[in-house]
């Protein structure tokens, strides 16, 4: 379910890319006086938030698969490097042909790079997290990666400019699909800026803690549990919010938070989201229809939030049916609406498959290379069992 929350969280932050933030609105939506700051406070809740939850998650997965491989006797991270070489191919594949914001190429390498550190002891593999977050901290304060930096291009999810950027939709010349192809192809490298420069110390530190917390013990019944996700929902939320609603505010420093808003201040955020999602499915939130729907999506994550790209580029799009730029109300209601639909896509999915459709792929492709030395080491334990009863009886 939190993974199904971060999938839909982060479609509320990219939806005013897809839809053109606020503007004349060519479904004949009415454009309100409500329009900015109703994106403002989308922005307020979503921009980097859920990323950030996205991506503490992404190492809890990667905790989860390190405990299997121990299990099975598989040698880490051989076959995890594989599933990030397929992740990064992937996500090349979902860069050039979807949007330019992918995030899962940024992923798949900073994956490669701390699966190794999960065989260190949990105290090493604190100093780990505790480096890559002052590294994170150093670049973000001396400005090498911050907000201000970052000029090879417009952020994904940046609300800047959106209305100006709205007025003049019309009056730009409408690229067809395979241009718009051919230019994130030929524009690679200031378009993967963010995932391979900026982002890489914030991701190493958010799977890092995503993984201590596994082993911490967060997702348990218990009451360390529960005391766990009270502190998180408390401290990054009592820190975060504050932060995030400072640089709107007159009061010096506003334009510090700024800068660190979208990389520092959101990822506490998203740690105050996990730890109030958890506390309030520990109290029976988790039962509900929306949900349900939501665990749904969690379970088919990777192929959500490829068709949710996919599904807003046909909507939106100048070469697909070209419906934006839309106001508040329209983007909003397009938000909801594609939301739905990934639920209704994921529960009826699930009623046959296990598993989402890249799912079921990735599994397979995952699991070939190594096929014939897992059945090799399943015929050698079945003979082990065999040569113990015989022994025994």
């Amino acid at each position: 379910m939190l993974r199904g929350i971060a999938i839909v969280g982060t479609l509320l932050t990219n939806i005013w890319l897809f839809t053109g933030g606020v503007g004349g609105a060519s479904l004949g939506l009415p454009d309100g006086r409500w329009d900015g700051d109703v994106m403002l406070l989308s922005g307020v809740l979503s921009n980097g938030k859920f990323l950030g939850l996205l991506s503490i998650l992404f190492g809890v997965g990667m905790a989860i698969q390190f405990e299997s491989a121990m299990r099975h006797g598989h040698r880490w991270p051989w076959r995890y490097e594989w599933r990030s070489l397929l992740l990064l191919a992937d996500g090349f594949i979902h860069f050039a042909l979807v949007v330019d914001f992918d995030i899962l190429m940024g992923y798949a390498l900073v994956a490669m790079v701390v699966a190794p550190l999960l065989r260190l002891r949990t105290k090493w593999l604190v100093v780990a997290t505790a480096l890559a977050g002052a590294l994170h901290l150093f670049l973000q304060i001396s400005g090498t990666t911050g907000m201000a930096a970052f000029t090879k291009g417009p952020l994904p999810e940046d609300f800047g400019d959106d209305a100006a950027r709205a007025d003049d939709w019309s009056t730009l010349p409408t690229p067809t699909y395979f241009e718009e192809v051919a230019g994130r192809i030929g524009d690679f490298w200031n378009a993967r800026y963010e995932a391979f420069i900026i982002v890489p110390p914030l991701s190493a530190f958010l799977f890092l803690s995503g993984v201590l917390l596994w082993r911490a013990g967060l997702f348990k019944g218990d009451e360390r549990a529960r005391t766990l996700s009270r502190r998180l929902a408390i401290g990054g939320l009592g820190v975060g919010v504050p932060l995030t609603v400072w640089e709107y505010l007159p009061l010096p420093g506003g334009d510090v938070t700024a800068s660190l808003s979208r990389y520092t201040i959101a990822p506490l955020v998203a740690f105050g989201y996990l730890g109030l999602t958890l506390v309030l499915l520990r109290r029976g939130g988790g039962s509900g229809f929306v949900a349900r729907r939501l665990a749904d999506v969690g379970r088919t994550a990777l192929s959500c939030y490829m068709l949710q790209n996919v599904v807003a580029l046909i909507l939106f799009s100048g070469w697909g049916l070209a419906l934006g730029p839309l106001g508040s109300v329209g983007t909003i209601a397009a938000w909801a609406g594609i939301s739905g639909l990934l639920m209704l896509a994921a529960s009826l999915w699930l009623r046959r498959f296990r598993q989402g459709p890249f799912e079921l792929v990735w599994r397979t492709a995952v699991d070939a290379p190594f096929r014939k030395a897992d059945r090799a080491r399943a015929h050698q334990r079945r003979e082990h069992e065999k040569d113990a009863s015989l022994s025994a009886s």
